[in-house]
């Protein structure tokens, strides 16, 4: 299985670096070939790198109920080019200010966009997977800690969604 990370942050010291180092610590256990971009500091894929890859991993801070500018600008260019024909497992990995109820009242517009339009890019039986923490900014030391545990648990498995 081809993989590509994708992340979405600036800085290196962020939770969301965490969140990135803990995903690629699942994708080594579960013996994944995966190659890692970050937006943030100027890697960005292109449409020849992403032909092959099988599980497409985005992670990234929700902000204002969708992904970060960087990203869905590197979402949009994608789709424009169809480069995720290839892709049969779309994982996503994420955090959240506010509740999974807030969220869902304000549309998850985000977690809409990449299951309505980005999966519907990818090859037609792709899964869609959705690990994400929500009211980040009100957790406990010990429950982020336990959601990165948590996080490299969930991409040590096999992509099913």
């Amino acid at each position: 299985m081809s993989t590509m990370v994708v992340q979405a942050h600036p800085l290196d010291d962020s939770y969301n670096a965490a969140l990135l180092a803990s995903v690629c610590s699942g994708l080594d256990i579960h013996g994944d070939d995966y190659v890692t971009f970050r937006l943030g500091e100027g890697e960005r894929p292109t449409p020849d790198t992403l032909a092959g890859v099988d599980r497409l991993v985005l992670v990234y801070p929700t902000w204002n109920s969708g992904q970060p500018a960087m990203l869905l600008d590197w979402l949009q260019e994608m789709l424009a080019a169809r480069a995720f024909s290839s892709v049969a497992h779309l994982q996503i990995a994420t955090t959240h200010g506010s509740s999974k109820l807030v969220n869902s009242l304000q549309g998850s517009w985000g977690k809409r966009f990449l299951g309505d339009r980005v999966l519907a890019a990818c090859k037609p039986d792709a899964t869609f997977g959705w690990h994400s923490l929500y009211k980040i900014d009100r957790r406990t030391l010990d429950e982020t800690t336990t959601f990165l545990q948590e996080t490299t648990t969930y991409f040590s498995k096999r992509a099913s969604g």
